[in-house]
C-alpha cells in the first residue's frame, strides 16, 4: 500500500493529519461525515435526525457506541483493505488513508474519512475504497445485497464521499457473516460493489441538497422537523 501527497490527490479538499482518536472525534464534530449521510436522510434504524442534530449542535453529548460486532469491524477493517490489495493488485494501486480527515474545500462541513484510495492502473483514474464487514441476522438483511444492491445508509454514505471529495468511482468491498447459514454452521461471503458518479447524479444531487437543508439547520440552531418515517419509501427501494 503506497502514501501519496494527500493535498495533490483529493485537489476539492483540505486535508487533516489525524493525531490520535480524540483528534478524529473533534473533526467529525465540525461537519457532516459519511456515516453521518443515512441518518440526515432518515434511513438510519439506530439515529434520528432530530438526535443527530443534537449532538452536532452540542445540546447532547455524542455517544460513541461499542458493540461486538463494531469490534469485529475495527479489526477486520485492516485485514480486508490487505486482503483487496493482493486480490486486485493488477487492477488498483491502493494509498493509504487511514491517518488523514477531508473536507470540502467549497463547502466544509462536508467531511470524509475514507477507508482507502485508489489509483486505477490502466486509466490512472482515481478511485475510493470503502469496507464493510457485517452479520447478517435474517433474510431480509441478506436480500439488500443481492443483484450487486448494498443496503441505503451505505449507498448515502458512498454518495457522500464521492459529493466529498470529487472521487467518481468507488468500490464497496463487503464480507458478509451469516450465522444461521448451513443449518447454524454459518458462512461467509464476500461482495464488491463498483459505483459510478455518473450512473448516480440525480441521487447525488438530493442528497447534497438535504445536507446543505440539514447543515443550514445546525448553524441555525433550528431543529430538524420529527418525522419518524419521512424516507420510509427510500428504504424499500430494490
Amino acid at each position: 500500500m503506497e502514501t501519496t501527497n494527500y493535498e495533490e490527490f483529493f485537489t476539492n479538499c483540505n486535508v487533516d493529519y489525524v493525531k490520535d482518536k480524540k483528534h478524529w472525534h473533534s473533526l467529525r464534530g465540525k461537519g457532516i461525515g459519511g456515516s453521518d449521510a443515512g441518518i440526515v436522510m432518515n434511513v438510519n434504524n439506530y439515529k434520528t435526525p432530530y438526535e443527530l442534530w443534537e449532538e452536532k449542535t452540542g445540546a447532547k453529548k455524542p455517544v460513541f457506541q461499542t458493540s461486538e460486532a463494531i469490534e469485529k469491524g475495527n479489526a477486520l477493517e485492516p485485514v480486508l483493505i490487505e486482503l483487496f490489495g493482493v486480490l486486485y493488485k493488477n487492477k488498483f494501486e491502493l494509498i493509504d488513508t487511514k491517518d488523514i480527515s477531508l473536507s470540502n474545500k467549497k463547502y466544509p462541513f462536508l467531511r470524509a474519512n475514507l477507508d482507502g484510495a485508489m489509483i486505477e492502473i490502466a486509466t490512472k483514474e482515481k478511485w475510493g475504497l470503502e469496507i464493510k464487514s457485517t452479520t447478517i441476522q435474517n433474510g431480509a438483511m441478506l436480500k439488500e445485497w443481492a443483484n450487486d444492491h448494498i443496503p441505503i445508509t451505505y449507498y448515502f454514505q458512498v454518495l457522500h464521499y464521492m459529493i466529498t471529495t470529487g472521487l467518481r468511482h468507488f468500490v464497496l468491498y463487503a464480507i458478509l457473516d451469516i450465522p444461521w447459514a448451513n443449518n447454524g454452521a454459518g458462512k461467509q461471503e464476500t461482495r464488491v460493489v463498483y459505483l459510478h458518479y455518473d450512473d448516480l447524479v440525480l441521487d447525488a444531487k438530493y442528497l447534497f441538497k438535504t445536507e446543505l437543508w440539514y447543515w443550514n439547520l445546525i448553524k441555525t440552531k433550528t431543529p430538524p422537523p420529527f418525522l419518524e418515517n419521512r424516507n420510509k419509501e427510500l428504504k424499500e427501494v430494490s
